[in-house]
Parts: structure tokens; sequence; C-alpha cells
């Protein structure tokens, strides 16, 4: 079975076209992707990506046995729906799916769906990892022209907050992680604790914010107590330099602060509170951003371009405050589109035909899904299939 993938692989490698099957289950989104390859010279097409997420507002969070019932009462017919609006019902030939790291239940269904699907039309199978994904999806509209290896990306979203040199396809380095909560979460909690509901939290946050001037935010509410926000990580000399993200006391300095029950508060008062905790949560994440490129400015020295990507990565705030305050001599920022912020399955789609073209990778179809899988040991997990030496 090896042998025969292996040549088909070799094929559909020296073909100028070939379509993509990719599926992303790794939280609570069920998502499915159909990219076409026409032209290696250039970007791969969307045909179509459906995407069915879970509704948590009512339960405070993502339930995992929730999640994993979603995806299987709707990914096979998300899967059916993207292969007949796309007309590729006979001409997938590589089939991805997120293999980790996520809540081990829901990638199992997205998993062993994709490859049931490479069985079936005895096609190559690809096991994504899911912050790649995030990581290399804004090298899609370029067609991988840029940003350019070496580049630094800020993955930010409600599981992860690092920051990472990349300098290949498989070759990553944390920078910068953080020692407690990712940046998402801490926003959705603290706020929550200020009365935003949704079921994305932090956004409906940014959206509350947004819908008063800046400058009234940045004056404050007069009637309002000032608020005491923590700069983590500098309140002990051996810490003040330290590499890291700090974001769970952000949560307890909102908490100390609420004298009052959150309905008491006037919508103003509430939301000057949310403008004064994401701009103290942005300042924090930057200030480390900038004290690490100050302690690695030799081996940055060849960075030019500065992705970041993720949930986090939407907020149009955050984005203004990272290339206007950020010290690193970079030549240009880059973004994915919106609807690629937040999980998909085209960077699925997008990161396994990095790993198809340009390392010439598949996957065994024994593997099975990894929770915790670090983004720096990509390959050195089982169940890789190289290409076969010339």
């Amino acid at each position: 079975m090896q042998s025969y993938l292996r040549e088909v692989r070799r094929s559909l490698i020296s073909r100028r076209t070939y379509r993509i099957l990719s599926i992303e289950t790794s939280c609570d989104d069920s998502c499915v992707a159909i990219l076409d390859r026409r032209d290696q010279s250039k970007r791969a097409e969307v045909l179509c990506h459906i995407k069915s997420t879970l509704n948590s507002v009512n339960f405070g969070g993502v339930i995992p046995t929730r999640a994993h019932e979603h995806h299987q009462k709707n990914l096979a017919s998300i899967v059916k729906k993207a292969l007949v609006t796309s007309g590729s019902q006979n001409s997938i030939d590589v089939v991805c799916a997120t293999r980790g790291p996520g809540m081990p239940g829901s990638l199992s269904v997205g998993l062993d769906f994709g490859k049931a699907l490479s069985v079936a039309w005895d096609k190559p199978f690809i096991g994504v990892h899911h912050m790649l994904g995030h990581l290399l999806v804004p090298r899609l509209e370029t067609n991988g022209k840029t940003p350019q290896y070496p580049f630094v990306t800020l993955l930010v979203s409600g599981g992860h907050t690092m920051l990472v040199l990349s300098t290949a396809v498989d070759k990553h380095e944390i920078l910068c992680d953080t020692i407690d909560i990712a940046i998402g979460d801490s926003l959705d909690k603290t706020a929550r604790e200020l009365g935003v509901k949704g079921n994305m939290i932090a956004k409906e946050m940014e959206s509350f914010i947004n819908e008063e001037d800046v400058n009234v935010l940045r004056a404050g509410d007069t009637q309002l107590k000032p608020m005491k926000l923590p700069t983590p990580l500098k309140n002990q000399n051996g810490r003040m330099n330290m590499q890291a993200f700090s974001f769970s006391p952000f949560l307890t300095a909102v908490r100390t602060h609420l004298s009052q029950p959150i309905d008491d508060y006037t919508v103003e008062q509430r939301r000057c509170m949310a403008y004064q905790v994401q701009e103290s949560i942005f300042s924090h994440l930057i200030t480390k951003i900038n004290l690490v490129l100050k302690l690695n400015a030799k081996k940055l020295s060849a960075v030019k371009h500065f992705v970041c990507s993720g949930g986090v990565g939407a907020n149009m705030r955050l984005r203004d405050r990272l290339e206007t305050e950020l010290n690193g001599d970079f030549q240009s920022f880059h973004y994915p589109k919106l609807e690629y912020c937040t999980d998909n399955a085209v960077m699925i789609g997008w990161a396994g035909i990095e790993l198809y073209e340009e390392l010439g990778l598949t996957t065994e179809l024994s593997v099975t899904p990894i929770r915790k899988w670090p983004l720096t040991e990509i390959l050195d997990v089982p169940g890789w299939i190289a290409k076969p030496s010339e």
C-alpha cells in the first residue's frame, strides 16, 4: 500500500494540477475546504470552505463531549456539500486532516474521516499540525512567496500565545510562550466578567468597545474608579527580562476591581473597563515581543517579515498597535484573511500543500490524534512517509 501511495505522490507532484480536500476538527468547529492546485506557479484556488461552529454560549465554554458529538453529526454532510458545490465528487487527489494538537475526541472524528476518504479514493493522506496551518496560511495568497523564510510569527488564539521564528516549513523555534493561559483565553474570561456575551466573547468585546469613539474611551468615565491593571513579569528583578507572556493576572485584576454586580454598572462604564483591559493585555503582549526582539537581535537580523495569525490576530486594534509599536526592522506585516484567522480547513489544506510539495511528505493510515504536539517537533512524531529517493 505504501509503495503504491509513493508512486501516486510522485505522479501528483510532477503534475501541474491536483485537488485537495482538507478537514479541521481540533476543537468545536467542523470545517471542510477544497483547494485546486491548478498551477504550482500560481496561488491555490479555494473552491469552497464550509464551517459549522458549535454554539456554546449557554455552557460558558467548549465541552469536549458536546464538540465530539457536533463533529459526528455534521462532518459527513459538510464533506458531501463541499464535494457537490465545488464539483469535486470524482476529482480529489489528496486528503488532509488535522492530526493535532487539540481535543482528542474532536480530532479523531476528522482524522478518521479523512483516512477513510483516503482509503475509499486510493489517494494520499496528510495529517497536518494545527498550529502549522495558522502559521503558514498567510502564504496562501502569495503562493508561498511571502512572507519569506526566515520570518517571525505571533500566534495568538484561545489556546496559544507564542512568538515563533520559522526558517523552513518544518523548522520552527519558539522564542516566547505563555507561562499560564493564552491571550484569547484571558480576553474571553475578562470579557465574561464584564458582562460580554456571545459564542466568540473576545470578538464580541472588540465590537462592544468599537461602538464608542476611541478618544472618549481614552478619556475614561469620570464616575468610574480607575482600574489597577497589572504589568505581568515586571514586579521582580529575575522576571523583568523573562522571555515569556503571562495573562492570568488580568482576570484577577478585573475581579478585584469590580465592587458591585456587573449589571449595576452602566453600559458606558462597562465599555470603558473593557477598553482598558484590552489595551492593557495588548500592551503586555507588545512589551514582551519588543523584549524578545531586543534580546535576540543578532539571531533575527535576517528577518524582514512579521506575521500575526490565529483568532486574536483578527483584532484590528492589535494589528494597528503591532505595526506602530514593534521595534523590529520589519519590511512588512502579514495577516491571513479575516475568515482564515479563526480555525478553518483552508489553512490545513495549504499547510498540507507545503508539506507535500516542499518536503514530499504524506502520512501513514495508522496514525492517531496527538493531543499535545510541539510546533518544534513537527517531524519527530511517527507516521510520516518520506518522498522516496530519486
